[in-house]
């Protein structure tokens, strides 16, 4: 049997040549942003977009990406309705969007950004007699719906790349260092 002694080092006992190689390799361990997904659906539901939320995201700074969900339903319907028509025609918002139906599909292709066009919202009941003024307030809905969408996409994608910047910074990775107790060898590997 043998036996061989290794000194290990807190982070900052680490010479400034082990302390840069230990930062590098945390940086290039591709950890991603671990509650960045559970966050970003909690502000999607929050914003009315339920029902088998799916987010898709690539954050790279390469063509395609971007971030785009699906989801069932949006249910503040009636305050988009009452936006443009007032409350005082409730029973008529209330007969239209049981007459509608929502489609939110976000972006299944091979890129992952958000586009106008993932979001529908259109008449289906058959039996409502469509006019102009009643295809004129779902497509003022629809829009309404899509805007909400595109500014709620850009939104986490712009704070998915804040926490890839500040995840990646030095403070963030030595606080991490720091605060789970990590030991290095003398060369500043793990």
């Amino acid at each position: 049997m043998r036996t061989i002694k290794t000194n290990l080092y807190e982070f900052h006992e680490l010479s400034k040549v082990a302390q840069e190689t230990a930062i590098e390799k945390q940086r290039n361990n591709d950890v991603f942003l671990d509650f960045f997904n559970d966050d970003c659906i909690e502000q999607i539901i929050a914003s009315g977009f339920k029902g088998n939320v799916n987010l898709e995201y690539s954050l790279s700074y390469s063509q395609g990406d971007g971030l785009s969900f699906s989801c069932d339903y949006f249910d503040n319907l009636n305050a988009l309705f009452v936006e443009i028509l007032g409350t005082e025609k409730q029973k008529t918002i209330d007969c239209i969007i049981n007459s509608c139906s929502f489609k939110n599909k976000g972006n299944n292709s091979r890129y992952c950004y958000a586009n106008r066009n993932d979001v529908n919202f259109e008449l289906d009941n058959y039996y409502v007699k469509s006019s102009t003024n009643l295809e004129n307030l779902i497509s003022q809905v629809e829009t309404k719906l899509r805007d909400l969408y595109i500014n709620l996409c850009k939104e986490l994608e712009k704070q998915g790349y804040k926490d890839i910047e500040y995840q990646n910074s030095d403070e963030c990775i030595i606080d991490f260092f720091n605060s789970n107790e990590i030991e290095f060898y003398e060369n500043g590997e793990r």
